[in-house]
């Protein structure tokens, strides 16, 4: 990767040749020869790295320096000067500089700095975009995941109060539960705080008390040393209890006072630690059945359920299906190197038929299995029934009668109806079918939301 940099020194000669330097190690840097000048193309380009003398004619280095961190203060610095003084080096360290440099230039040095720079810079990038990518893993414009979106976004801005509310994601498996509950950490105040994940399904039973509240030397054969919990680790951030109806009865108590006393106690401790933790839990269980059953404490099922988010199966809003297909090409397509533009139509068609047991997880993987099968541009019946058996061999294929679309078409032709005049007539008719309902339309014309509301917008059409 190469950096974009920005050099502000008023030695030409010495500037021009630190620039050379700098582009044989593969960074993109820009030069200026005074401050001022310096100033306006930091506002221009907004480089990733500011090199800058420390003593400049007209604006000095330093205030330089102080305006660009007051506008960006992730940019990375390094200063210059001749001069080797203390109180320069203090100051440009004060305004967060990532170093300071004494002339004559070390270039080895420099290239060093340089390469930590890009180091860091490179994570920060990854972080982003792994940060982005699940800021977007909720896919659909269906009004039940916009519902959804609107509760991560609401419970998220409590999360700035001291004792945020306990939030219970329900949903079959497969539905997305884990991706809303990173989606309540990343957009709350607790971000930059742990988010642990533990799936109560996959610890063995006696191990789970262990894991939940730690325990102390001495505590049990073979702990030699003592080790915090995950309630102790998420202190400050948010716990993510997947499958919390799985969790063993006989701990569900003690799970229950560290919610309500936010202390814990680890095993062999008579000790109990403070934990600011934001319990986020999920299940794909009914867990009113469960307390019926006596398999799960009413009083714990309370505490969890101060605030819950539903999500809804694929079947139940099919409209986000086409959305969630494009995703997924798109990203599996990026992965295994291929250049697939999209689907053909009768595969979105089948896709919109089919029941998707294993929900939005099934859809994910029944594209990337399809992506790995095909070696060209669209994607289509067989791909998706390639491989092992499965229930897309027994869905038919969309039917339709050829030479009755062809009569149809024939007979409006005839009518010199303009193909916009077509178009308006088609969503009119459809939205008088729907009583307006956008999300019906759409899947009554075999369109995606957003296109027909541009269409819509384009014709000045209203619901």
């Amino acid at each position: 990767m190469s950096l974009s940099i920005l050099l502000v020194e008023d030695e030409k000669n010495f500037a021009l040749s630190l620039k050379r330097f700098l582009e044989g190690k593969g960074q993109e840097v820009y030069v200026c020869f005074d401050g001022e000048k310096g100033f306006n193309q930091f506002l221009e380009l907004n480089p990733e790295v500011l090199l800058v003398d420390c003593r400049l004619p007209g604006m000095g280095g330093i205030e330089l320096l102080k305006k660009a961190k007051e506008l960006n203060p992730d940019l990375y610095s390094i200063v210059f000067t001749a001069f080797g003084s203390i109180e320069d080096a203090v100051e440009v360290m004060k305004l967060g500089s990532f170093d300071y440099i004494q002339k004559p230039i070390d270039l080895q040095r420099l290239g060093q700095l340089i390469l930590k720079i890009e180091e860091n810079v490179r994570l920060k990038r990854e972080i982003d975009y792994y940060r982005k990518k699940e800021e977007t893993s909720l896919i659909g414009s269906s009004q039940a995941i916009a519902q959804v979106k609107e509760s991560i976004h609401k419970l998220a801005s409590l999360s700035t109060t001291k004792t945020p509310p306990t939030v219970l994601i329900t949903g079959e498996t497969g539905t997305g539960k884990d991706v809303v509950a990173r989606l309540l950490h990343r957009h709350s105040s607790r971000s930059k705080k742990p988010f642990i994940h533990v799936n109560c399904i996959s610890l063995p039973e006696n191990l789970v008390e262990d894991e939940l509240f730690g325990h102390d030397q001495g505590a049990f054969t073979g702990a030699k040393n003592a080790k915090p919990g995950l309630m102790e680790a998420a202190d400050g951030g948010a716990l993510f209890l997947d499958e919390i109806g799985d969790l063993p009865y006989n701990l569900q108590g003690k799970l229950l006072t560290a919610l309500e006393t936010k202390k814990i106690r680890r095993l062999g401790s008579v000790k109990d630690r403070k934990t600011d933790v934001w319990i986020i839990a999920a299940t794909n269980r009914n867990l009113f059945e469960k307390v019926n059953q006596g398999s799960f404490r009413q009083d714990l099922l309370f505490r969890l359920n101060v605030v819950s988010i539903y999500l809804p199966p694929l079947r139940d809003r099919k409209e986000d299906i086409p959305d969630l297909c494009h995703h997924f090409l798109k990203k599996f397509s990026i992965h295994y190197g291929k250049n697939i533009e999209g689907f053909k139509e009768e595969v979105i068609e089948i896709f919109l038929r089919y029941s998707w047991p294993g929900n939005v997880r099934e859809l994910s993987h029944k594209i990337e299995q399809a992506v790995l099968w095909c070696e060209e541009n669209l994607i289509s019946l067989k791909h998706i029934r390639a491989g092992i058996k499965n229930d897309f061999n027994e869905i038919p294929s969309p039917k339709g009668d050829p030479i009755e679309k062809r009569t149809i078409v024939e007979e409006l032709l005839q009518t010199k109806i303009s193909l916009k005049e077509l178009e308006s007539e088609l969503i009119k008719l459809a939205l008088e079918k729907t009583e307006g309902n956008l999300s019906q339309t759409a899947k009554l014309l075999g369109v995606t939301r957003d296109w027909l509301r541009y269409r819509m917008e384009k014709k000045l059409l209203d619901a």
